[in-house]
């Protein structure tokens, strides 16, 4: 790796990035109390970027232990903050240039910028690093998948499988990149991961079902169930999670299969498995997609049921939700308006709307 000298050189860390405030000229830093580097990482890893940030840079004396500066990196990663993070980077080097070979905080750089969008830098990092681990390599695949650049990401995988044995997430990250053109590279991850026997692992199988169900499109000609690969996945997984109901219900969605989506999610529900925001969406969106003409007095029940779950779960506050539920009741308003009236006014939604 270079030292920080270099990084500025080859235009790294624009002007705007850097900080007034560097303290270069202490030969031996000292080290920042403990109670202060506790609170540095209490607060990164409660999301409060800009308070712990701040309260690092009120000591530019002192330096950070590694695990508060990885903790750092991950809130930045995390909020997608790239001129933050860049901006810690050459804090950190500027402050401890003997820590810049370090293997785990060299990860936690490449995560950082991967799941920034700054892939050339990235690779860059990996590149020039002695020593890599399987977190090196995952960490710079799942920047590439989150790109969609699924060349990278089987080149990269390739040069992993030289030297060390994929984890779920590696095989997650590849495959979610796999796109409908991309059945076939889809494919041969979930044979490679069935020979080393991780495609039970729920990663690896959610991620499985995700990729089927995008990667086979819509349905034409009628349902085949026997010939649905996601849902083939999704019956044989010991253990489900959340994700791996709602990648399910998703992937019914995206295919243009409300009814199974809908269906199950009332089997999800009557069996007491929780829900959640991302649920929620795929289901109004079926329910949406449905052929309300077939029978409007189903689809009014099953509207106002799924109101009502918004409503007792608390997730009535989210904006997201409540737009869809909205167009959903639009929608159904042209066939029953006193019906949607009634809605709106016993649950007070017309408040919460723009």
């Amino acid at each position: 790796m270079l030292g920080s000298s270099k990084l500025v050189r080859h235009g790294v860390f624009p002007r705007r990035c850097m900080l007034r405030n560097l303290c270069t000229s202490t030969p031996e830093p000292e080290t920042i109390p403990r109670n202060i580097d506790t609170q540095i990482r209490a607060l990164s890893t409660q999301a409060n970027l800009e308070e712990a940030l701040s309260l690092l840079y009120t000591h530019t004396h002192s330096s950070l232990s590694l695990q508060a500066y990885a903790s750092l990196f991950h809130a930045c990663a995390k909020k997608k903050c790239l001129q933050q993070g860049m901006a810690l980077h050459h804090y950190m080097l500027e402050k401890g240039p003997t820590i810049q070979n370090d293997l785990f905080l060299t990860n936690h750089l490449i995560n950082m910028y991967s799941k920034c969008g700054h892939l050339a830098y990235a690779r860059y990092l990996f590149d020039q690093m002695p020593h890599r681990n399987i977190v090196s390599w995952t960490a710079l695949i799942s920047g590439y998948a989150q790109s969609g650049l699924i060349g990278e990401c089987f080149s990269l995988f390739s040069g992993l499988l030289a030297h060390f044995r994929p984890n779920e997430f590696a095989f997650a990250s590849l495959l979610s990149a796999c796109e409908e053109h991309d059945i076939k590279c889809g494919m041969q991850v979930h044979a490679a991961a069935l020979k080393i026997s991780l495609d039970a692992n729920v990663y690896v199988a959610n991620a499985l079902i995700t990729m089927y169900s995008k990667c086979f499109g819509g349905s034409s000609g009628g349902y085949d169930q026997t010939a649905d690969d996601a849902w083939t996945m999704f019956q044989s997984m010991e253990f489900r999670n959340l994700i791996s109901w709602n990648s399910m219900i998703a992937g019914f969605q995206f295919r243009g299969l409300g009814d199974k989506a809908i269906s199950l999610f009332a089997h999800m529900y009557c069996n007491g498995i929780g829900f959640d925001r991302a649920t929620l969406l795929s289901v109004f969106s079926s329910l949406n997609e449905c052929s309300i003409f077939d029978d409007i007095d189903i689809h009014l029940r099953n509207c106002f049921q799924l109101h009502c779950l918004t409503i007792k779960s608390g997730l009535i506050s989210e904006v997201e939700v409540v737009t869809a539920l909205n167009g959903i009741l639009s929608r159904l308003s042209s066939f029953s308006v006193n019906f949607i009236v009634k809605i709106l006014c016993l649950t007070g939604i017309h408040s919460q709307l723009p």
